[in-house]
């Protein structure tokens, strides 16, 4: 793959060579860069449990003037 894909390029790949993709790849028009493809991976065990980590303890520091503000913005 090149280090970039054209719109004409872009709407003939599929999931499975997206996928397979190095990491992000710009998408041209006119020789204009218009867009970055960025293929989704699975986050491994070892970041989901850096992320639960900092939830745990940002929810530990919330105050509860603040985790009301957020319970009535996200519907706790």
């Amino acid at each position: 793959m090149a280090n970039a894909i054209t719109m004409r390029e872009l709407q003939k790949l599929s999931a499975t060579t997206i996928e397979k993709l190095p990491g992000a790849v710009p998408v041209q028009s006119d020789g204009r860069t218009v867009a970055l493809l960025v293929p989704l991976r699975p986050a491994s065990d070892e970041a989901r449990a850096r992320f639960r980590q900092a939830l745990a303890k940002a929810q530990a520091e919330r105050s509860p003037e603040e985790q009301a503000a957020l319970d009535g913005e996200f519907g706790a």
